[in-house]
């Protein structure tokens, strides 16, 4: 059993901590692909990888300068910047982005270069990030309606500012972006005066071990001086990690099937023309730009589960095993064992890839290599120490907010209002349930709902994320590992598919 769970640390080690990396389409109205989700595979390798410098990605953009929408295809190259130091607690860095496109007979172009001087504040006891953006390069070419015009950066301004918030389990982040781009002829191009862009809108996304999604809404007005056009745009980034059971083919093979995810992402733009060129009938007012790249697939092993076969539970269990969540020595692994809180701590610790602490320092003995305590560090437990065979996990979960400090109750049963109320903290979502103490929840044993988990069930019902039984919640109920895989599936479900749609499906309706 030991040696099973240090297998499990070793894999969640490798994690670094969830920070949201928004502006994956840039911030000027395109679309990327997005940066895709790491693999289980990638994720246990030992070996420590830099941080990446640069991405690039495929890229869509509509140039609205004619009036009309002139839609050109190429790359946006990303530079990050060293990100945020939340040991320091503030700083700067500069994020750089170059984007290239044009369309397919080469009669609309952009080339565009900017770079960020990002100033952040990180509070720890607020769990929040702000950062504030102000241009340092602006540099643009753009040829449409047949000429071309270069951005005068000396009259052009830009702004934007993210603020960040870390759930235990998600990054969430709200923004705004505001500019002004003043768009010059070239010289022997014609004697159009000067066309001003002027954009504004909000940046909603998050970022999570299943899926990761940004929602950008813009308000465009273009001055031609006599005349000016008006178009809204919502561009939307989406990468989700999709799980599917293949079963064998073939009779004579050693193993019945396996679980894979494959890794898929896409970009979509959808544009409403409210005042545009004359020339456009009304079918070309509204469009939508797509840009996808292939998935990527990868295999999960499925450990041999004789003891489960034919259970209702058989598919959720084989999948927790899949996901290296549940980490129980297979051949002892028994359905109807109630779970332990200390237990279900350390499944949504992996599940979400919460970051362990460092593994304890080794000091050379004369009796060999001794594994101590990290230098400093005093467990925030009276129940759990140190060198306790669930102490990362706890640890790592009371670092990242999802439970407090003091007594544990680590080996305690877990009933399933305590398993919701974890499972709410982790989405950090509990400000749905706030103020509905004493509401009554839709189900039928609402009374025997503690009054400090109501206000998490309520929540968790609102989202869909608890399937009643005949109408029952059962709050005192202890939870098998059966039931634990159950609820757990449907959590990461809600994280990996329905989550996203409150970002993309309300905003593009609003």
């Amino acid at each position: 059993m030991k040696k099973i769970l240090l297998i499990g640390i070793s894999f969640i080690l490798s994690v670094s901590s969830l920070s949201a990396l928004e502006g994956e389409m840039g911030y000027f109205g395109g679309v990327s692909t997005g940066i895709k989700l790491p693999t289980i595979t990638a994720l246990s390798q030992t070996k420590k990888s830099s941080t990446t410098s640069k991405y690039t990605l495929p890229y869509k953009e509509n140039i609205y300068l004619s009036g009309k929408p002139e839609t050109v295809e190429g790359t946006i190259e990303i530079r990050p910047g060293k990100g945020i130091d939340k040991e320091k607690g503030q700083g700067k860095y500069t994020e750089n982005y170059i984007i290239k496109a044009q369309n397919a007979d080469g009669t609309a172009k952009m080339t565009r270069n900017m770079s960020f001087e990002t100033q952040y504040i990180y509070e720890a006891e607020r769990k929040q990030t702000t950062k504030t953006s102000k241009m340092l390069k602006w540099t643009e070419v753009v040829v449409s309606g047949g000429e071309t015009y270069q951005l005068d950066s000396k009259q052009s301004s830009y702004t934007k500012s993210i603020l960040e918030d870390y759930a235990p389990g998600v990054s969430y982040y709200r923004g705004d972006i505001q500019y002004d781009a003043v768009y010059t002829p070239l010289a022997g191009e014609g004697t159009n005066e000067p066309i001003t862009i002027s954009v504004d809108g909000p940046i909603y996304g998050y970022e999570q071990a299943f899926a990761k999604t940004e929602t950008q809404r813009r308000n465009i007005m273009i001055d031609l001086g006599d005349t000016q056009y008006y178009v809204e745009e919502t561009p939307t980034l989406t990468v989700h990690k999709d799980i599917q059971y293949g079963a064998n083919e073939p009779d004579a093979i050693s193993f019945a099937g396996n679980y894979k995810e494959l890794i898929r992402s896409e970009g979509a733009l959808n544009y409403n023309i409210i005042v545009g060129s004359p020339e456009l009938y009304d079918d070309e007012l509204i469009g939508t730009l797509n840009v996808t790249n292939a998935p990527v697939i990868e295999q999960l092993s499925i450990p041999s589960l004789p003891r489960i076969k034919g259970h209702p539970a058989e598919s959720d269990i084989k999948k927790m095993y899949s996901l290296k969540i549940y980490t129980d020595t297979p051949a002892a692994f028994s359905p109807n064992q109630v779970v332990r809180r200390q237990e279900y701590i350390a499944m949504l610790v992996r599940a979400l890839r919460i970051p362990l602490p460092p593994a304890p320092k080794k000091t050379n003995t004369a009796f060999g290599t001794a594994a101590n305590a990290n230098i400093g560090e005093t467990s925030p437990f009276n129940d759990v120490k140190e060198g306790d065979t669930y102490y990362p996990y706890v640890k790592a979960a009371y670092d990242a907010g999802l439970i407090g400090g003091g007594t544990l109750n680590g080996s305690r049963q877990l009933t399933r209002e305590e398993m919701y109320v974890l499972n709410m903290r982790v989405l950090g979502l509990e400000r749905l349930g706030i103020g509905t103490g004493n509401v009554v929840t839709p189900f039928v044993d609402d009374k025997q709902i503690s009054q400090s988990a109501k206000a998490a069930i309520y929540a968790a019902s609102k989202l869909g994320i608890i399937t009643p039984s005949n109408g029952y919640v059962f709050p005192k109920k202890y939870v098998t590992k059966a039931e634990g895989a159950a609820f757990l599936g449907q959590l990461i479900d809600y994280l990996r598919y329905d989550l996203q749609k409150d970002y993309n499906e309300k905003m593009l309706m609003n």
